[in-house]
């Protein structure tokens, strides 16, 4: 799965679109836009990829995602037929001109967008209703609204989801390999098979990978396949046993031991708790 060029604002003539999402499962793939995104999930679980990261999203999930920053949002189809829903906005910063962004009083924001270069997710569940109204309104009243909505997210706590300065030193060599990941990481991933994607050698590709996302390619993989496993364990009545050879694990015991060194539980407690 490569990563996917989406152009986003010039084929529709808005400085600010707005779109509620409603399907069975999220259906674009891992893709990037110069736009900046926000995304807000009104109903609907599953794992939402941001660069190299992998982390589980459910409703209220809020993110910002910064200009040309890969990311895809997966879920499996809902038993009782029910759709997951989403409300998107995407935008331009040209909206934002230099001058906009010198105000004193747009100073919060300004630092918002900076730190949105590898994503940020943040603790704001009461802010839904700004993301209806944007949908619903038009026009000047739209970017009104979007404004304010910028000025609310500046003073809401926050977390940076992706911390790296070289996250973009080669953006195309990232999304080859983060797509080859995404799509493939429930299968055995072998070094030489995606350092010969990233056109690197072994050792090369170990100590560009190590530079550019601080960790290791397995412990990447590691993080993506416990991902899973958790959605499984939480969303399906499956056997652990079960859960760990679909998310790519070869070795129950290691699983098993992995998945509570990770959630500080077995995957059996995990599941028992956070269901009940």
């Amino acid at each position: 799965m490569k990563a996917v060029f989406e152009e986003v604002l010039s084929k529709r003539g808005e400085s600010v679109l707005c779109k509620k999402v409603s399907l069975p499962s999220f259906d674009a793939p891992f893709h990037f836009h110069p736009e900046y995104e926000l995304t807000w999930i009104r109903k609907g679980e599953g794992l939402r990829y941001v660069g190299m990261n992998a982390g589980a999203f459910g409703a209220g999930d809020l993110v910002l995602l910064g200009s040309n920053l890969p990311h895809c949002w997966v879920n499996q189809p809902e038993e009782d037929g029910s759709n997951v829903e989403a409300c998107v906005v995407q935008f331009d910063t040209r909206l934002l001109n230099d001058s906009l962004l010198q105000w004193p009083e747009f100073q919060p924001v300004a630092r918002l967008l900076d730190y949105s270069t590898g994503g940020i997710s943040f603790d704001n569940h009461t802010i839904g209703p700004l993301f209806e109204r944007l949908v619903e309104v038009a026009g000047p009243k739209r970017i009104i609204c979007f404004l304010d909505l910028l000025l609310q997210l500046a003073e809401t706590p926050r977390h940076i989801i992706i911390e790296t300065g070289d996250l973009y030193a080669d953006q195309q060599r990232f999304k080859v390999i983060f797509s080859y990941l995404i799509e493939h990481f429930r299968e055995p991933i072998e070094l030489e098979k995606v350092s010969g994607l990233a056109g690197l050698t072994p050792t090369s590709f170990c100590r560009y990978f190590k530079k550019i996302t601080g960790k290791t390619l397995f412990d990447v993989v590691l993080n993506y396949r416990l991902e899973a496993a958790a959605q499984l364990l939480l969303r399906t009545e499956k056997p652990v046993n079960d859960i760990a050879f679909m998310s790519g694990f070869e070795n129950l015991p290691y699983f098993s031991r992995t998945f509570k060194k990770w959630k500080g539980l077995s995957p059996r407690a995990f599941r028992h708790q956070y269901r009940a």
